[in-house]
C-alpha cells in the first residue's frame, strides 16, 4: 500500500471532519495528472504526508535505556511484551543485554504496546535507540501499525523527489561496465599476465588492460580474478593451444625475465594467493585441482557470536593493560591449618571452600594495611583511599568472566562468606545479578586452583588498583628445625597499579595475608 493509502487509514476520522483537507487531497490528484505540474504535485504530496504523520495520537517513544554507569549500547536479549498488551509501571519490558549482565528493564508508565520497534535478539543498539511506542488508548494501536521513528524514512522520501528515477539510476549501478567502455586488448601479454590468464582461462577482451599501449599486466589479470571474472576451470578442461603460439609465448617469457618457467609459476600462485584477500566472493573460492577437478579445502573454523559481556571484557582489559603501569608481587601460604580448620568446620557440619578463607583473609589484610584498600582518581591524578571492604570474587559464566562483590567482607564470618558467595555465583551465570551487586569493589580476587594453576598474574579490574591470582595448593619439602619436611603451600600474585600501590604496600599486604592464612584461627572471631 502507498504511503498516501497509509496516512488515509490512520487519520480517517481526522480526515473525515475537516472537508477542507479532503478537498485539498482532491485537488492535488487532479493537478498530479498534468505531467506540467507532476514534480510540483509530488513535492506537495510529501509535505501533506508530513502533516498528516506528524498529527499522530498522543503516545511516548520509550529508548534504550543506559541500565549500568559504563553502558553505550545494548542488545534487546528477549521481549516480555508483545504489541498490544496493556501495562503499567513496574511491569518488565524486556531482557537488555548490558556490558555487564542481563538485567530486566521496567517499565514507568501505564499503557498500551503499539509497536515494538526493534525485534528480540537485536545487537548493539546505542543508548537512546526508540525501542517502544506507548499509546493512552486501545484504539490509537492500529494508528502506529507502520509507524517508523524520525530519520528512517528520509531515504526513501529522497530518492522519491530527486530528478532521477531510481530504477535508472539502479541499472547504471547494476552495469557500471557499459557507462565505460574498455580499451582493446593488444597482442603484447606481459609473462606473468599470461601465466595466471591461461590459469583460470581467461581471454584476452575479458581483461581492461592499463599498461602502455594496452598491454595487459599482471596487476590488470588479478584485478579481473577479485572482480570475479575469472571462469574458475580446472585446467585439465582446457581448450589446448596450438603449438607455435605456445612455444613463442615460451620464448618471450625466457627472453622478458631470464628465469624459468617454473619459478614464474610460483611466483603467479603468491600474487593470486594475494589477490584471494580481498572483498569479492569469487575470489574468495578455494582453486579447484587440476587433475580431478577437487576444491582444496582450507583451515576449518566456526564463527562464534560474541556477546555485550565479552566485548566489553576484552575493550576494558585491553585499555588496563595500556594505561595502567602494573606491579607484580607474589608470596607463598602454609595452608596446612587451613586444610585441618576446613575438616573440623565440616565435621561439624559447616561446609566452607579454601576459597571462602581466602576472602576472609585478604578483608583482614586490607583492614590492616587501608593503604592497600585504594584507587587511583584519574581526574584529580591522586591516590582515593576506598572506605568499606568489598571484594570482588571471579566467576565465569557462559557469557564471560563477572565478579560479583561481597561487600564489607572484613565484617562476615565465614559462614555468612560461604553462603553469600555461592548465591551471588549461582545468580551470576544466570543473569540475574543487580548492578549494586557487580558494579565497585575495591579489591578482587581470581582463583584458579581447582582447576590446578599453581600460578598466574591477572589482569587488573579497573577502577579498581589491585587483583590477586590465586593458585592451587601445592606439597613442597622444606627444613624446618633442621629437618625436611613436608608443607602444602599456595602461591598467589598481586597485580597491582604502581601508581597506588607501591613494593613496600604489597609486601604489607601479602605478609598479613600469609600471617592469617597460616593462622586461621583469627578467622573464626
Amino acid at each position: 500500500m502507498s504511503l498516501a493509502g497509509l496516512a488515509h487509514l490512520a487519520q480517517l476520522r481526522r480526515l473525515l471532519a475537516r472537508p477542507s483537507a479532503l478537498g485539498r487531497i482532491a485537488d492535488l490528484r487532479l493537478q498530479s495528472r498534468s505531467p506540467d505540474s507532476q514534480s510540483c504535485t509530488k513535492l506537495q504530496w510529501s509535505c501533506l504526508h508530513q502533516r498528516l504523520f506528524a498529527s499522530q495520537p498522543p503516545h511516548t517513544i520509550l529508548s534504550m535505556p543506559a541500565l549500568s554507569p559504563t553502558m553505550s549500547q545494548g542488545n534487546v536479549a528477549s521481549w516480555q511484551v508483545t504489541e498490544g498488551t496493556e501495562i503499567t509501571a513496574g511491569d518488565i519490558l524486556a531482557d537488555i543485554e548490558t556490558d555487564k549482565a542481563t538485567l530486566p528493564w521496567e517499565n514507568q508508565d501505564d499503557g498500551f504496546i503499539a509497536k515494538l520497534l526493534q525485534p528480540s535478539g537485536s545487537k548493539d543498539i546505542p543508548v537512546g535507540t526508540p525501542l517502544v511506542v506507548l499509546v493512552e488508548e486501545k484504539a490509537h494501536i492500529s494508528d502506529f501499525k507502520d509507524f517508523k521513528p524520525e530519520g528512517t524514512s528520509t531515504e526513501s522520501d529522497a530518492s522519491g523527489q530527486s530528478g532521477q528515477p531510481t530504477g535508472t539510476k539502479a541499472s547504471e549501478e547494476a552495469h557500471p561496465a557499459e557507462a565505460t567502455p574498455r580499451q582493446k586488448a593488444s597482442s603484447k601479454i606481459g609473462p606473468a599476465a599470461y601465466m595466471l590468464m591461461q590459469e583460470h582461462d581467461l581471454k584476452p577482451e575479458d581483461i581492461t588492460p592499463t599498461g602502455p599501449q594496452g598491454i595487459i599486466t599482471k596487476g590488470d589479470v588479478l584485478e579481473a580474478l577479485a572482480s570475479g571474472t575469472s571462469k574458475q576451470q580446472p585446467s585439465a578442461e582446457k581448450q589446448p593451444q596450438s603449438k607455435p603460439q605456445a612455444q613463442a609465448v615460451e620464448g618471450k617469457s625466457e627472453e622478458s625475465t631470464g628465469s624459468p618457467p617454473s619459478e614464474q609459476k610460483q611466483h603467479s600462485d603468491r600474487q593470486l594467493e594475494v589477490s584471494k584477500t580481498g572483498p569479492s566472493k569469487a575470489s574468495q573460492q578455494p582453486n579447484e585441482g587440476k587433475a580431478g577437478g577437487k576444491k582444496d579445502k582450507g583451515p576449518q573454523y566456526t564463527d562464534t557470536p560474541n556477546s555485550q559481556i565479552r566485548k566489553i571484557i576484552a575493550q576494558r582489559l585491553l585499555e588496563s593493560k595500556q594505561q595502567i603501569p602494573s606491579l607484580y608481587v607474589s608470596a607463598t601460604a602454609d595452608v596446612d591449618a587451613v586444610s585441618a580448620l576446613r575438616q573440623s568446620l565440616k565435621d561439624q557440619g559447616q561446609k566452607v571452600s579454601i576459597n571462602d578463607f581466602v576472602i576472609r583473609a585478604a578483608a583482614l589484610a586490607l583492614k590492616a594495611v587501608p593503604e592497600a584498600n585504594a584507587q587511583w582518581d584519574s581526574k584529580s591524578e591522586q591516590i582515593k583511599l576506598v572506605e568499606g571492604i568489598d571484594i570482588a570474587v571471579a566467576v565465569a559464566t557462559d557469557a564471560g568472566l563477572i565478579t560479583p562483590i561481597v561487600p564489607q567482607a572484613n565484617t562476615k564470618t565465614l559462614s555468612q562468606i560461604s553462603a553469600e558467595v555461592k548465591e551471588l555465583a549461582g545468580r551470576a551465570r544466570a543473569n540475574k545479578l543487580k548492578p549494586h551487586e557487580f558494579q565497585g569493589g575495591s579489591f578482587s580476587i581470581s582463583n584458579l586452583g581447582m582447576y590446578g594453576v599453581d600460578r598466574f598474574s591477572a589482569i587488573i579490574n579497573p577502577p579498581q588498583a589491585c587483583i590477586m591470582a590465586v593458585g592451587g595448593s601445592v606439597k613442597h619439602v622444606v627444613m624446618q628445625n633442621g629437618k625436611p619436611v613436608v608443607k602444602t603451600r599456595m602461591t598467589v600474585t598481586l597485580s597491582a597499579d604502581n601508581r597506588v600501590y607501591d613494593g613496600e604496600v604489597a609486601s604489607k599486604f601479602l605478609e598479613e595475608f600469609c600471617k592469617t592464612i597460616a593462622n586461621p584461627v583469627k578467622m573464626l572471631s
